[in-house]
């Protein structure tokens, strides 16, 4: 049975394994303007195996539902997910010089990859809360919309201060473990 709650859990904590990596890798850049791309292909392996733990489990939940977005919410949340990552697949394959962190505030691919990412997101927050009750982490929405709102501005505002990227996706590591432990409780 602790198996079976771990493998509905593990795409959530594997996500937040993959944007503390994030986090890392922005703080690293930050300071020293230098980026590889070789930690890039764990982190996408991961967000890849993450992604695809949470289609499983959605299908699994959302089985014989009524409603057809909850039944069809396993292809909408892989369908953004590949979206998202092979927009930023491509961006970063665009980008012959690499600048500090702040040039790419209000970059166009970002701010789209970011609008992808925040409609994936709230759609799975909004079936974390039809399947988990919220009378134990009756914070836990504030903490996910803060984390989603956060990374979005950072896209916009970090020119004027950079670390807001890795403190937002510290924040979103932190609230993708909180939907992960919420789920426990289901089946």
């Amino acid at each position: 049975m602790e198996a079976e709650v771990l493998i509905r859990q593990s795409g959530f904590f594997i996500s937040a394994l993959t944007t503390i990596s994030l986090a890392l890798l922005s703080i690293e850049f930050i300071s020293n303007y230098k980026l590889s791309f070789f930690p890039f292909s764990f982190i996408i392996i991961l967000y890849i195996a993450a992604l695809y733990l949470r289609n499983r489990f959605w299908r699994k939940a959302w089985k014989g539902d009524s409603k057809t977005v909850f039944r069809y919410s396993n292809i909408i949340v892989w369908s953004l997910g590949i979206a998202a990552i092979a927009l930023f697949v491509y961006f970063g394959n665009s980008q012959i010089i690499v600048y500090p962190l702040s040039h790419y505030a209000f970059n166009v691919y970002l701010l789209l990859i970011a609008f992808i990412w925040t409609v994936y997101s709230a759609f799975e927050i909004y079936m974390v809360n039809e399947i988990s009750s919220l009378t134990k982490y009756k914070n836990a929405n504030y903490l996910a919309v803060s984390a989603i709102f956060l990374v979005d501005i950072s896209f916009m505002v970090m020119n004027h201060f950079v670390y807001i990227l890795p403190i937002s996706l510290l924040l979103l590591s932190v609230s993708s473990l909180v939907s992960g432990v919420r789920l426990k409780e289901i089946y």
